[in-house]
């Protein structure tokens, strides 16, 4: 895993959003759209299909500074042909979209739209922050959300929220990537949450599971993931019901991750199902609590690598867990 510290000199400087694509190695961008009424502003049609698959993006956001407090790695984007979803996809504890291509490219062979979305995910994990604390992860991954309720756990403002983020992302996509009509996944502000599924590594799991509890989105995928479970006690958001139900939730797991009985907790209280380590396979399909078998290293590279680019590789270079994800994304499209 890159840290971000290898990354920043990168990306340092690059505040205008087409020099940042450009330095990264991607396919030049298109101009935007302008209205013809000579008001300058983008002329974008949000209710449009696109008709083929777009090239991989990658762009920071202007507003934020490249710095500990305001981390701003490059986002990853890409259109799919056709009315699919959008797949907002949030990385684990240090680790940034980037860590995540062949994983976003299957989404998007699966008719996704894509998004890996870099956010306020670095020092402590929220496993590691909270513990015990039932109240605490429902303050932090509030506050990572939308920016809301700072606390001693997390004080994100309301600019480095995912929210904010969010916004800016699909704004900076609708007016640079015109045929994709980015606009679908944004209503006046607002995500268009019956058109996103949330999928997310680790904590970024843990949070999307989160932002599913208060919003009723189209599903949740959450790999090695919530690890908001602890000693039996869990999050106190998993108390009560959320608004995206259980049915539209998938989990998968290696059984020998470091975390696997918290994991397998909040699986549990979300009301996804009884995990059994005894009948997990390889690489599983088929359930709504998905277990692997495999051995993949350590028990923190069994944490880390059920979704990241560093997992297992076929002989031929191709993910081994790869059929797994398909199987989940296909099951929320």
């Amino acid at each position: 895993m890159r840290s971000r510290s290898a990354l920043w000199p990168t990306v340092v400087g690059a505040i205008v959003l087409l020099a940042a694509a450009l330095t990264s190695g991607a396919t030049p961008l298109p101009r935007a759209l302008t209205a013809s009424d000579g008001s300058g502003q983008a002329a974008v049609d949000a209710t449009g299909t696109p008709k083929h698959d777009g090239t991989v993006l990658s762009f920071t956001l202007p507003y934020l500074e490249h710095r500990v407090n305001d981390p701003n790695a490059q986002e990853i984007a890409q259109h799919a042909a056709g009315d699919g979803p959008l797949l907002l996809f949030l990385p684990a504890t240090g680790e940034v979209p980037n860590d995540y291509r062949d994983y976003l490219a299957t989404a998007v062979s699966a008719g996704y739209s894509v998004l890996g979305l870099d956010y306020w995910n670095v020092g402590l994990s929220v496993t590691r922050t909270c513990r015990a604390d039932p109240q605490c992860y429902s303050d932090l991954q509030r506050n990572r959300f939308n920016g809301a309720s700072p606390s001693r756990f997390s004080r994100v403002g309301i600019h480095n929220s995912i929210l904010r983020r969010y916004r800016a992302a699909i704004g900076y996509l609708e007016q640079q990537d015109p045929t994709g009509y980015w606009g679908r996944y944004l209503d006046d502000g607002q995500p268009v949450w019956r058109n996103i599924v949330l999928a997310g590594h680790s904590q970024g799991g843990g949070e999307s599971a989160f932002i599913a509890h208060l919003h009723r989105v189209r599903g949740v995928l959450m790999y090695s993931s919530p690890v908001d479970t602890y000693h039996g006690v869990p999050a106190a958001w998993m108390s009560t019901p959320g608004a995206t139900p259980a049915s539209r939730m998938y989990g998968f797991d290696d059984v020998h991750d470091m975390y696997f009985s918290r994991i397998t907790g909040s699986w549990r209280r979300l009301g996804m199902g009884t995990p059994n380590a005894r009948t997990a396979t390889a690489v599983p399909t088929g359930s709504h609590v998905l277990l692997s078998s495999l051995d993949v290293g350590t028990p923190k590279e069994s944490h880390g690598h059920t979704v990241n680019d560093y997992g297992p590789r076929t002989a031929s270079g191709t993910m081994v867990f790869a059929p797994t994800w398909r199987w989940m994304l296909d099951q929320v499209r």
